[in-house]
C-alpha cells in the first residue's frame, strides 16, 4: 500500500508539466546568468589591474596602454549593464507568460516544478507540456498576447546580447590567462628541476634533472632572463 507521503510525491511528479519552462531560456536561468556575468566580470577587470594581469594584457596588445584601458573598460561597462537589466527585471514591466511563451516554443529540453521536491526537473513528455502551455496563450486576447509577445522579445534580446558580449570578450581575456599560467608553471618547474639537480650538494650536468631543467631554459624567450 502506497503511503501518504508517496502519494504527494507522486502527484507532484504528474503535475510537472502544468507549468513547464524552457530549460536554457526561463527568467530565473536570465538573472542567474546575469549575476554570474557580473562577478565574472568584475572578477577579470580586478585581474587585468593585477601586476601579473596588466602585463599579459600589455603584451598581448603590444605595450598599447590605451588600448589595454579600452580592454578592461569593456568588462567594467558589462558588468553595470548587467546590474542595470538585473534592476529593470525587478521595475520594468515583464509579461506573466514571458516563461510560457518560450516553453511553447522551444525545441529545447522542458523543465517542470515539482512542489513536493521544492525544484525543477526535466519534463519526459515534452509534445503534452507544450500543448499545454499553447493552451494557455490562446486564452489571451490578440492584442494582448501581441503587446506581451514584443516585450518578452525585447527582454530577451537585451539578455542575449549581453549573453554574447560576455562570451566575445571573456574568450579574448581567458587566452591572456591561459599564457600567463602557462608561463608561471614553466617558472615552478624549472625552479623544481633547479632544486633537485642540487640535491646531491654538487651539479651534475648529465643527471636527469640537470637534462630537464637545460631544456626548459633553453627553450624560454631571452626576455624572461631580463630583470
Amino acid at each position: 500500500m502506497i503511503d501518504a507521503e508517496e502519494l504527494k510525491r507522486q502527484k507532484a511528479r504528474q503535475l510537472r508539466y502544468k507549468k513547464p519552462i524552457a530549460k536554457d531560456l526561463n527568467l530565473d536561468q536570465i538573472q542567474q546568468d546575469l549575476w554570474e556575468i557580473q562577478e565574472a566580470c568584475e572578477e577579470v577587470y580586478w585581474y587585468t589591474v593585477s601586476d601579473d594581469g596588466e602585463d599579459s594584457l600589455l603584451n598581448a596588445l603590444d605595450g598599447d596602454e590605451d588600448e589595454a584601458y579600452e580592454f578592461k573598460m569593456m568588462f567594467a561597462d558589462l558588468s553595470a549593464e548587467c546590474e542595470r537589466m538585473q534592476q529593470d527585471l525587478e521595475e520594468c514591466w515583464v509579461p506573466k507568460c514571458f516563461d510560457i511563451l518560450f516553453a511553447a516554443v522551444t525545441d529545447g529540453d522542458l523543465l517542470g516544478w515539482d512542489s513536493y521536491e521544492g525544484d525543477y526537473f526535466g519534463i519526459g513528455y515534452k509534445d503534452f507540456a507544450q500543448d499545454g502551455a499553447k493552451e494557455k496563450l490562446k486564452r489571451m486576447t490578440k492584442d494582448d498576447l501581441i503587446i506581451a509577445t514584443a516585450q518578452c522579445l525585447r527582454i530577451y534580446q537585451a539578455y542575449i546580447g549581453l549573453r554574447y558580449r560576455y562570451d566575445s570578450i571573456k574568450a579574448a581575456i581567458d587566452i591572456l590567462k591561459n599564457q600567463n599560467t602557462n608561463y608561471l608553471q614553466t617558472v615552478k618547474e624549472i625552479e623544481r628541476l633547479y632544486e633537485e639537480a642540487q640535491l646531491t650538494g654538487k651539479w651534475d650536468e648529465y643527471s636527469k634533472a640537470s637534462v630537464e631543467f637545460r631544456r626548459y631554459t633553453d627553450a624560454l624567450p631571452q626576455e624572461a632572463w631580463i630583470s
